[in-house]
């Protein structure tokens, strides 16, 4: 795990858009999917490191035998972007390769970018395995929806909650 830096961007483009047609089939249009590009991801992902927003963390996850630790998962951590936010700190993504489920690198990549914080994110309807995991590391849907602006499918809400001092 490391940061993220603009030499990673072709590479989180072309897996970005590997994790959602892995993640996303049966949850978004079929049409959506296949129109994603890796190159634009890339271009979208050199932009995202190359003029980092204020007080954004990105991270990437490795596997040592992927060839010269090349990326297979990704978080980006922020400031809120929707002005009803119930915190003050966004998760703005979390992705890994399917191939990489089950190895503990997505906890890990939540625990460094986020540790304890209380924070929120937006998991697309259906995703079950996101909100388990999520529901593990103590967020809880709060009634929160939205549609996603490409395909209309419907995001739902999750907060996590500064713990509290016993």
């Amino acid at each position: 795990m490391r940061p993220a830096v603009a030499a990673d961007a072709p590479v989180l483009g072309r897996i970005h858009v590997q994790i959602w047609r892995e993640t996303y089939t049966g949850l978004m249009p079929a049409e959506h999917l296949a129109s994603l590009d890796p190159d634009r991801q890339g271009e979208r992902w050199r932009r995202i490191l190359t003029e980092p927003e204020p007080g954004t963390t990105t991270l990437v996850g490795t596997c040592d035998d992927e060839p010269a630790g090349e990326p297979v998962g990704f978080t980006v951590v922020g400031p809120p972007r929707d002005e009803d936010h119930p915190v003050e700190t966004e998760l703005r993504v979390l992705n890994v390769l399917a191939a990489h489920h089950g190895t503990g690198l997505a906890a890990r990549l939540l625990q460094t970018a986020l540790g304890e914080r209380a924070a929120y994110l937006w998991v697309l309807e259906g995703n079950e395995r996101a909100v388990a995991f999520y529901r593990k590391h103590g967020f809880a849907l709060d009634g929160g929806a939205k549609p996603h602006a490409p395909t209309g499918a419907t995001e739902l809400r999750m907060v996590r909650a500064v713990p509290t001092a016993g």
